[in-house]
């Protein structure tokens, strides 16, 4: 039998908060690394007790990270920012990526954890953020800003750890996932 031998979910968050940080255009703040953790975080948890949501954004962190279509900028071969995903150069850098990845990991403290369904979950609706200053971004706006399903939640507070909207823009989902184990 083959063993199957990936990186550690931390060693994966990491790398993809690394890369996707790079693409945002502000690689060198803490805040960015942190939003993209937490925002990757709140699908897998969602998907720990959602079915609908595990299938639309995978199953724990690799299904995550590696699902289709979502994280461009880190897994897609035509992005220049894949070259980071795979090897992380700047050790400054990496040092952020892997401390938002443990603290995101630990679930603790979620600053995206707002609303009454939210508190009461443990679990954040946020599973949708934007980079308008990207240089792969198609405009200032996300592709699905004005949906139904989502709603952008402006800027998080100066105490939230998070980026401002200029350099992430973070959604939430408007209702919970279907077919959800959570009250």
């Amino acid at each position: 039998a083959v063993m199957k031998i990936g990186p550690a979910h931390e060693e994966l968050l990491a790398r993809l908060a690394y890369a996707e940080g790079r693409s945002t255009g502000f690689p060198d703040d803490a805040r960015v690394y942190q939003g993209i953790a937490w925002g990757v975080m709140n699908r897998v948890r969602l998907g720990e007790i959602s079915a609908a949501a595990r299938r639309q954004y995978g199953n724990g962190v690799a299904g995550v990270v590696f699902q289709p279509h979502q994280f461009n900028p880190a897994v897609s071969l035509r992005s220049p920012f894949s070259k980071d995903f795979l090897c992380p150069q700047d050790a400054t850098r990496w040092r952020l990526a892997v401390d938002a990845a443990g603290t995101a990991l630990r679930g603790q403290d979620n600053p995206l954890i707002q609303t009454p369904w939210e508190q009461r979950n443990g679990r954040s609706l946020v599973v949708n953020f934007y980079y308008p200053q990207s240089s792969q971004a198609r405009g200032p706006l996300a592709p699905w800003e004005g949906s139904r399903a989502l709603r952008f939640i402006g800027d998080p507070s100066a105490s939230s750890g998070l980026p401002p909207a200029e350099r992430i823009r973070f959604y939430r989902l408007a209702q919970p996932p279907g077919n959800s184990s959570a009250p």
